[in-house]
């Protein structure tokens, strides 16, 4: 992943021709402005498909990252990375292959039809016109299969069993794939997703449970438990439809946290469909057609058909690099030896995984432009006003662009634990993100930002206040600095922060977040606000004192605390919690809690607002089942959650 990328004559074309893309807000008649053009450049850059959403593991983050280190090199920033870099570099758990993965099927009575020449393979029953050849069929991994980030390390060469979608219903007492087999010693071949029964009220009693049986984490452990030595998927009926049959890339689970002890496979429908046609007689759309019309499994033994696989491996705590941004604005004067750190995160989703909130199942580019492209492309712009500054006074600015955000603020966290400069000189931390979508307030008609950290420094306020009598912006508040962003690892060792952030919106975390539907002159309101506050906290003679606000606590899904994995309604002020979306395959998900549903407790616990939502979730433990309340359509349900 680690690969320097320079930007070619075919980026900087594509770079130029976006500068004529229409951009919301952006058309109004006026020449538009060198700095204009400059963020217009930047975010389309930034959100660009060559970017690859930036997510971790793709060649698009170290692209972005060359990206950011090049405008802070042209600025002339300070850098204060390894090795005369910009680049503090870090590492988080996860999995990367070590070889490629290998997969050979093998049979005593199946030969392949040499008619077939697009194929890599075609089985037919013994006596069938072919011609006998060697029964060992080697696959290609990337093309016929992957292995899943899921995996773990391994090797297995056993005959395959089909065992349908993989799933078992209260304990099989309503539906078990494995009821008709012996997966002991065997490798399972199943299928993606649930099916689609006739009468589903008689198999699953919630849409939660039949997405957490459907999910890949379930299989591998429903597989593990009826003794299978690995797993091998196949896309369903339907997945295959909507994704023309792509396999899933390693890259695309290696986050996550493995949940067996087994290798685990992805193999193409088309091969899968071969072996289970040649000895069961039906192919996987006859089969999946069966099961979901007779509410039955019509799993089988292919007792004929072997798998030698391996897969290897490394999983573990240091394993997926990744690196933050940093470069310095040095300042003059008596306060030259504080600091002020600007930040914003850079990474994104990459082509989705458990953050994405879209509901199609073909991996796409989340182009995050304004998660965070907005708050790097806004920092960006910051870096050239204040550098271009002559014989700047006051303290200096740390301007950082931080990864791992999305996994759980693992940049800011690793910046505050191995800080490139003294902790205890900087004065006050300012976060940029997601302030691209500017809009009006319903009430007032004036222009609403959100706000967190206003009451960590007791000059905030005042400060805000005061600057807001030109802007006329319309704040939403909330004085504690523990948010789902990077200002949280900065509050956390008791350094004032203040939070910009213009709120949530349909294409959240999917992958119509995209450049042009960037609001560029309400970023560059936002810009010019924070500019005054800045200049504001880089002059104040005397240091930002923090101040704890009570109540607060840190919404990081990292270490040890739960997570449901909502997206709550940060901009709502009602009781409660409003959530405007759920993670697929996350807790809340499973649970069947739904998006416009308000959890008004949990636990027992009564839930005011987002601070006390995460205050009570972070007394939850991992593992355990929780009850959570909730408000839908103006009746009060109670849902059992299962935290991951």
């Amino acid at each position: 992943m680690k690969i320097k990328t320079v930007l070619g004559v075919g980026l900087l074309t594509l770079t130029f021709l976006a500068l004529f893309i229409p951009v919301s807000g952006a058309e109004k008649g006026d020449v538009q402005t060198p700095s204009f053009l400059q963020v217009k450049k930047d975010i389309f850059f930034l959100a660009s498909d060559n970017c690859e959403g930036r997510g971790p593991l793709t060649k698009g983050l170290d692209l972005a990252a060359d990206y950011i280190s090049q405008q802070f090199k042209a600025a002339g920033l300070k850098p204060l990375g390894k090795d005369g870099s910009y680049f503090q570099p870090f590492s988080i758990s996860g999995a990367k292959l070590d070889e490629k993965p290998r997969l050979v099927i093998k049979s005593s009575n199946l030969q392949v039809d040499p008619q077939l020449k697009n194929r890599r393979f075609k089985f037919v029953h013994r006596g069938e016109t072919s011609v006998k050849q060697d029964k060992v069929f080697p696959l290609d991994a990337g093309k016929d299969f992957e292995a899943l980030g899921l995996s773990q390390a391994g090797k297995a060469n056993a005959p395959i069993v089909f065992a349908g979608f993989g799933i078992t219903v209260d304990d099989g007492k309503k539906y078990d794939d494995y009821a008709k087999i012996d997966a002991k010693g065997k490798i399972v071949l199943v299928l993606r997703d649930a099916p689609k029964f006739k009468e589903e009220s008689k198999v699953f009693d919630s849409n939660g449970k039949k997405k957490q049986l459907a999910s890949l984490t379930e299989k591998i452990l429903n597989a593990e438990k009826h003794g299978a030595l690995a797993v091998i998927f196949v896309n369903d009926r339907d997945t295959a439809k909507d994704t023309s049959d792509s396999l899933l890339p390693f890259n695309y689970t290696a986050l996550a946290r493995s949940p067996g002890k087994i290798p685990a496979l992805h193999l193409s429908r088309s091969s899968a469909d071969e072996l289970v046609t040649a000895v069961t007689g039906k192919s996987l759309e006859q089969t999946q057609k069966l099961i979901e019309e007779e509410m039955v499994s019509a799993s089988a033994n292919l007792d004929s058909i072997t798998a030698d696989l391996e897969i290897k491996l490394t999983r573990g705590k240091d394993v997926v690099p990744l690196k933050n941004i940093a470069g310095v604005l040095e300042g003059s004067g008596p306060l030259a030896n504080e600091t002020i750190v600007i930040g914003a995160h850079y990474d994104h989703l990459g082509y989705g995984g458990a953050g994405s909130l879209s509901a199609q199942k073909k991996l796409a580019i989340h182009h995050g432009a304004d998660d965070n492209g907005s708050g790097t492309t806004g920092m960006l712009e910051l870096v050239r006003r204040f550098s271009s500054i002559k014989n700047r006074q006051g303290r200096k600015i740390l301007f950082m662009a931080f990864s791992g955000e999305e996994l759980g603020l693992f940049g800011s966290a690793h910046f505050v634990n191995n800080p490139l400069i003294p902790i205890n000189e900087i004065a006050a931390m300012v976060n940029l993100d997601m302030i691209g979508r500017l809009s009006k307030d319903t009430d007032t008609k004036k222009d609403k930002v959100l706000l967190e950290g206003t009451g960590t420094a007791e000059i905030f306020e005042p400060l805000l206040d005061k600057k807001n009598a030109e802007s006329q912006f319309v704040f939403v508040k909330k004085k504690s600095g523990f948010g789902p962003s990077d200002h949280a690892s900065f509050c956390e060792k008791k350094i004032p922060v203040l939070f910009f952030w213009t709120g949530v919106h349909p294409e959240y975390h999917t992958p119509l977040d995209t450049a042009e539907r960037i609001n560029l002159d309400g970023l560059l309101k936002v810009v010019g606000f924070v500019e005054k506050i800045v200049v504001d906290l880089t002059l104040v003679e005397k240091k930002p004192a923090f101040v704890e606000v009570k109540g607060g606590t840190s919404p990081r899904p990292a270490g040890n605390m739960p997570r449901l994995g909502i997206r709550p309604g940060y901009s709502d002020e009602k009781d409660g919690v409003l959530v405007e979306g759920v993670s697929d395959g996350d807790p809340a998900a499973k649970a069947g809690i739904k998006k416009g549903d308000r959890i008004m407790e949990i636990s027992g616990k009564k839930v005011g607002n987002i601070e006390t939502y995460m205050q009570i979730m972070a007394g939850e433990k991992k593992g355990t089942t929780i009850q959570v309340g909730v408000d839908r359509d103006g009746k009060k349900i109670q849902i059992p959650v299962k935290l991951d």
